[in-house]
């Protein structure tokens, strides 16, 4: 056969299936024709993508020689245009959109009922009205910050000379969901609505065991490894105790069933061994670990950002990098007596640019914003990217400090790892080493996010002691996004929740809380803690009124017990940690009660319960 024809024969089907055609055009505002930059322009029914430049312009290679481009701006109305075979260049129109959100409603939960959740209701932290002015008059402008320090050329033509707009934080919206919060619900939903994903990604967070380590004073141990084991002294799980002394521990998490008969629980603290035989699961209560030493307050915080950056991610990409630049200018402050290390890997997936580039855990804040700040999306395509590389390289690369009091790994993306048994290998690896070296996941699902992935990042986030959040549709930013499956959740500004979720995690105990001498009573409070005792004191007890509920709670601060007085019966007493996580239930309580609080360490918690209408809420503290 002739060389030419051969090739042609071989050649012929991948140029056929493989066509490319390229589009240019610039979007303008309607109103008065100014160029618009930032703005989102996607390939409908693909992952095709990009956005505007400085100058408003941009270029695409679409599937289809008269594609449908999707075109997307906040503070503008969404508009789709049809082009024709013959087009190469366009140019849009957008139309300013000052239409105000629409108004959600709030409902109760009995956490004791058993039912099918069906979607989610959300409460805004700001009036819709407010964040709908805010988001109409939206701009793209410069973020207050100190110029990059100067960086080398790349050859990626992902990383063009091109600067991409910057835009300003505070503009995105977003929710979080501490399924350790909400155990009970948590069981019921993932065994029910989402049951289709557990068997799916094979990972059940489901057999839950809650250690509690506290000194004999009464403090918090952080950072001590925790081991679950077997009757023939396997290791079943590992983990380190977080901020407040506790860790989270998991028998069958990858097996979907029950796994090996749990026979003890140890932790080493400074190399000595404390073991408890037949630990209890959660729902029997926490297990307490005594430990004879000093306490110790760690000052470091590890923190990485992973995130994606296929071409999925172009409607969210300038505001999440602007968002994350406020994050660590926040955190900055709000830790200013820690010292704060910083890191990040952006990922894509296999047979793009790259698959990851990473930024190393560092004091250098300047260098994680910059390289954060430099980064751009590309490639992709197949909705499922290389995940599991990306964990992989943070988990096992990144220079994660043993001696830090907070591991903190946030996951930003909209698509799933690849479904191969050699994917969910590494992604088991993973979540079993960032639960050792005590790193907790906290993903941030952007819009595209399906359930599938919703729920492998919320069990994920519980295998590691982390919690999951959740961009929404309320900032009027990118595409659609999914409300997650609970009964409800508030949504507030993305770089809100971020820095008060860095300080939940890294909160610690001033271990000089409590002291007593002659001259002063037994118990005085001093630093931080006394400070929130003396807020407490201020703050009005509960008081009947027309439609209110009449109770309240004290001594406050208590030493060892909380007694509590209703005007009724209630079903359920909750009590959560500073994180969030739920640590105590009393059911059913009438009246009275007197919560016995002597596994609690120093510090600060929140009594929670519901009366059939509303929740009620109290702040207390533990001192001893």
């Amino acid at each position: 056969m002739n060389l030419r024809l051969l090739l042609v024969l071989l050649l012929g089907p991948v140029f056929g299936y493989a066509q490319a055609f390229p589009v240019k055009g610039v979007v303008r505002a309607r109103s008065d024709r100014a160029t618009l930059a930032g703005v989102t322009i996607l390939e409908k029914g693909t992952h095709h993508g990009t956005s505007t430049d400085a100058n408003g312009r941009f270029s695409l290679v679409t599937t289809h020689p008269a594609p449908r481009l999707v075109v997307s701006f906040v503070g503008y109305v969404t508009q789709e245009v049809t082009l024709a075979k013959s087009d190469t260049a366009v140019v849009v129109l957008l139309q300013e959109d000052t239409k105000s959100l629409s108004e959600v409603v709030v409902v109760g939960y009995a956490a004791t009922a058993k039912h099918h959740v069906s979607g989610a209701v959300s409460t805004l932290s700001e009036t819709s009205d407010a964040l709908a002015g805010r988001v109409a008059g939206v701009r793209i402008r410069g973020i207050s910050s100190a110029p990059a320090p100067p960086r080398a050329p790349s050859s990626d033509k992902a990383f063009s000379a091109v600067s991409a707009p910057l835009v300003s934080a505070g503009t995105l919206t977003a929710g979080e969901l501490n399924d350790f919060g909400k155990w009970t619900l948590w069981g019921d939903i993932a065994q029910r609505d989402l049951n289709e994903w557990r068997h799916r990604w094979h990972l059940s967070p489901l057999e839950r065991y809650a250690a509690q380590l506290v000194t004999e004073e009464g403090f918090p141990v952080v950072g001590a490894t925790v081991y679950l084991k077997d009757s023939r002294d396997s290791l079943l799980w590992q983990a380190q105790s977080d901020n407040t002394g506790k860790c989270e521990l998991w028998n069958g998490l990858f097996t979907g069933a029950a796994g090996q008969q749990v026979a003890s629980l140890q932790a080493i603290v400074d190399g000595k061994p404390y073991t408890l035989s037949h630990p209890t699961r959660f729902q029997d209560g926490l297990n307490v670990v005594r430990v004879s030493r000093p306490c110790v307050a760690p000052s470091l915080v590890d923190i990485a950002f992973v995130v994606d950056a296929t071409g999925s991610m172009g409607d969210e990409i300038h505001y999440l990098q602007a968002e994350l630049g406020d994050v660590i200018a926040k955190t900055k402050d709000s830790l200013a007596s820690s010292t704060l290390h910083l890191g990040s890997v952006f990922y894509r997936d296999a047979g793009d640019a790259y698959v990851t580039r990473t930024s190393p855990l560092s004091a250098n804040v300047a260098q994680t914003l910059d390289f954060i700040g430099q980064q751009r999306v590309d490639g992709g395509g197949d909705t499922p990217e290389a995940v599991d590389q990306a964990l992989a390289v943070a988990i096992n690369s990144l220079a994660w400090s043993a001696q830090a009091k907070a591991r903190l790994l946030f996951l930003i993306l909209d698509a799933p790892p690849h479904e191969e048994p050699a994917v969910l290998a590494s992604l088991q690896h993973s979540i079993r080493q960032a639960a050792a070296k005590g790193i907790r996941l906290i993903p941030i699902a952007a819009s595209g996010t399906d359930k599938s992935t919703e729920y492998l990042m919320r069990a994920m986030a519980l295998a590691t002691n982390g919690t999951y959040v959740f961009l929404t549709d309320d900032s009027g930013v990118g595409n659609t996004h999914i409300k997650p499956t609970t009964d409800k959740f508030d949504v507030e500004r993305l770089n809100t929740l971020l820095v008060k979720l860095i300080t939940r995690y890294a909160h610690t105990v001033d271990c000089q809380t409590v002291f007593a001498s002659k001259d002063s009573k037994p118990g005085t409070l001093s630093g931080h803690y006394q400070a929130v005792a003396d807020t407490l004191a201020r703050a009005p007890k509960p008081a009947k009124q027309s439609k209110g509920y009449a109770w309240t709670c004290y001594p406050n601060p208590t030493s060892d017990v909380l007694h509590v007085e209703l005007e009724g019966k209630i079903a359920e007493l909750f009590i959560t940690d500073v994180t969030g996580k739920l640590v105590l239930r009393a059911v059913p309580v009438q009246h009275k009660a007197a919560i016995q609080l002597g596994s609690f360490p120093t510090g600060v918690y929140f009594l929670r319960f519901f009366t059939g209408q509303k929740w009620e809420q109290a702040k207390f503290l533990v001192s001893r």
